[in-house]
């Protein structure tokens, strides 16, 4: 009996640490395909980042991160809490008709970022006048599709949150996307099911709100029809249904320009990678200019987030010249270039809570 005790209690030891060995022994892997994200590498151990606290953090990612055969792990996880009854697993919700929505709870809202935003875009606006702003705020998956959620399930209020913005900006105008997408859910799949985004219905819905005369006019042609996106990638449920991804085309005259270099406006092989939303551009930039869809002379600048990638063809029809910044990566001036460029309008194209918990739109100011 003892040595049964023995080796039960080996057994244990083996299972807790000989994981963590193997993720020291192996070597490092950078990207998820899966979670479409940078994972976390070996930690440079110094003074300073343990003094700090940044050490232990990033270890505890990184023996997170490159666990041995995560994925699976992950899957097999998600097949148990289903088993038990759960709903919200690895920060999605399961809900009704196939659909994993972020879960995105009211104490996720950074209120004293979000005051922060709003003074640096009110200063942004006072310091351009002369130049149409519209607050573009899209609503999360869950907070539009709530009859889809589980019960009890948490969100985030996105009518509070619009009302709060709102107020704050008298100078820019709102389109309410959130009505404009409940009302389009009736007829129309606004979401994807797997993703955190909008479909091309979404973002059509999205358009006619902003530019009720708008001249884009084109039908949805079919890119992709096995498209697992990002709260997929959180459960890896294996009984998710993949989704349809749609584009529509562009005029032939139009370029496009990705920070200094000439790249397609449809990334044509994102069909063989596992994140069927880079069709639109391959991704996201700094910045993006866009020019040739029309002959108006009008330029617009967007300031953005991965939302507006799908939108922005629509809008082709409509403006000469766009600019996309997406301020996570971009690193130049957004003042100095409204005035080099002559821009024309100003939209802000950003999901709720993402904008309310940016850290970068400091760079407004620059």
């Amino acid at each position: 009996m003892k040595k049964f005790h023995i080796a039960l209690i080996l057994l244990f030891l083996a299972v807790i640490i000989l994981p963590s060995v193997l993720v020291f022994a192996g070597e490092d892997k950078t990207f998820s395909d899966n979670e479409n994200r940078m994972l976390q590498t070996a930690p440079k151990l110094t003074v300073s980042s343990i003094l700090d606290g940044s050490f232990q953090d990033k270890i505890t990612d990184y023996i997170s991160d490159q666990f041995p055969a995560r994925d699976m792990w992950t899957e097999l996880g998600t097949d148990v809490k289903k088993l038990l009854g759960f709903k919200d697993i690895g920060g999605a919700y399961l809900g009704e008709d196939g659909y994993y929505m972020e879960k995105i709870t009211p104490d996720k809202i950074d209120e004293k970022n979000l005051r922060r935003n709003l003074m640096l875009v009110s200063d942004f606006l006072d310091a351009n006048k002369d130049v149409t702003a519209t607050m573009l705020l899209v609503p999360a998956t869950g907070t539009v599709m709530s009859d889809k959620l589980p019960r009890y399930a948490q969100m985030y209020d996105a009518k509070k949150l619009y009302e709060t913005v709102k107020a704050a900006l008298p100078d820019a105008s709102f389109p309410d996307l959130y009505a404009a997408l409940t009302e389009a859910k009736a007829s129309q799949q606004v979401y994807y099911r797997t993703d955190h985004h909008w479909t091309w219905y979404g973002a059509q819905t999205a358009y006619k709100t902003l530019l009720p005369d708008g001249k884009y006019d084109a039908s949805p042609e079919l890119f992709a029809d096995d498209f697992l996106g990002t709260t997929y990638s959180k459960t890896l449920d294996a009984a998710a249904k993949p989704d349809k991804v749609y584009i529509s085309r562009v005029a032939d005259t139009v370029t496009v320009t990705a920070d200094g270099k000439d790249i397609p406006f449809y990334d044509m092989s994102a069909s063989g990678e596992k994140d069927k939303y880079k069709v639109f551009f391959g991704g996201n930039y700094g910045e993006t200019t866009i020019t040739g869809g029309c002959n108006n002379g009008k330029t617009l600048l967007v300031i953005k987030d991965s939302f507006a990638n799908s939108l922005v063809p629509f809008l082709t029809a409509d403006y000469e010249n766009i600019i996309m910044l997406d301020l996570r990566y971009y690193m130049g001036s957004a003042q100095q270039l409204i005035a080099e460029k002559n821009v024309s309008d100003i939209l802000f194209v950003c999901e709720m809570s993402s904008f309310a918990n940016d850290k970068n739109m400091v760079k407004l100011g620059f």
